[in-house]
């Protein structure tokens, strides 16, 4: 398997594994859809509840597998009692992934067992941190998107393929937050390159994903800030000016005003 980075540990180690519990309303803990940058790929063996994913709701069961490509908005509510997996997977990474967003309810056991062994799998990983760990989650990812690619094709497959004018704008405004949100544009900015205007945008946002467009920008900005506080060793001066920040002391207080904690203090207790 090939991956496009000339150092597969700089990639394998921005995969993430985390257990989903009945608790989880999402994986960031916000109540509002969140948007997701990274690929991420679910298993739910217990329980279930409903998802909302691309602006489409579902309710799904025990014993489903989902799949939310990257710059898709999604959301959680999980019934109690719920038990489930989600592996986040950068979007640069590539994987045989399915070419499109996946809810299907898996009913062989044998694919069912392959599910959650692959999944086991990759959380060991992630939580063993043995060398060359970023290259191993990239293996044991690798075929979890097989697994899921072979799913694609499931007759149990819901339907989340529906599509309007507001959906459409909501991706390409996405897709270009992904890629500037390390600048200083304004949702003006951004409206201008979508070509259309700030306030058409705001509504948009707000009407698809319940709220503004300047929020999208800074949650995705304090994403790569976590990331980077505790993936790295970069001063916090340096991240602040790496993502677009006028000043470090700006940083610190939006980041402390976001977060609950100064970037220092996030640092001291997440940094591995």
């Amino acid at each position: 398997m090939r991956t496009p980075v000339a150092d597969p540990e700089i990639i394998g180690n921005r995969i993430t594994s985390h257990a989903l519990t009945g608790s989880t309303r999402n994986p960031s803990g916000r109540s509002t859809p969140i948007l997701a940058s990274n690929h991420h790929l679910m298993w739910f063996t217990r329980g279930g509840g409903r998802a909302i994913i691309d602006s489409t709701q579902q309710g799904f069961g025990p014993n489903t597998a989902m799949f939310v490509p990257a710059e898709i908005l999604f959301h959680l509510d999980l019934s109690p009692g719920t038990i489930g997996w989600q592996v986040s997977l950068p979007a640069t990474l590539r994987l045989p992934l399915p070419a499109t967003p996946l809810l299907t309810s898996v009913l062989k056991p044998l694919y069912q067992r392959q599910l959650s062994n692959a999944f086991v799998a990759v959380q060991e990983e992630f939580i063993t941190k043995q060398p060359l760990r970023g290259t191993a989650l990239i293996y044991t990812t690798g075929l979890l998107a097989v697994l899921y690619n072979r799913l694609d094709t499931s007759n149990n497959r819901k339907e989340l393929e529906k599509d309007s004018a507001k959906r459409r704008l909501m991706r390409r405004f996405v897709s270009r937050l992904n890629d500037r949100y390390a600048t200083k544009d304004t949702v003006r900015d951004y409206a201008v390159e979508l070509g259309v205007t700030t306030t058409h945008l705001t509504r948009v946002c707000r009407e698809t994903a319940g709220k503004p467009a300047t929020i999208f920008i800074r949650e995705k900005t304090m994403e790569e800030a976590r990331y980077l506080l505790k993936e790295t060793d970069q001063k916090i001066g340096a991240i602040a000016k790496d993502l677009g920040f006028s000043s470090a002391a700006y940083f610190t207080r939006l980041f402390t005003e976001t977060t609950g904690s100064s970037p220092k203090t996030f640092r001291r207790i997440n940094k591995p």
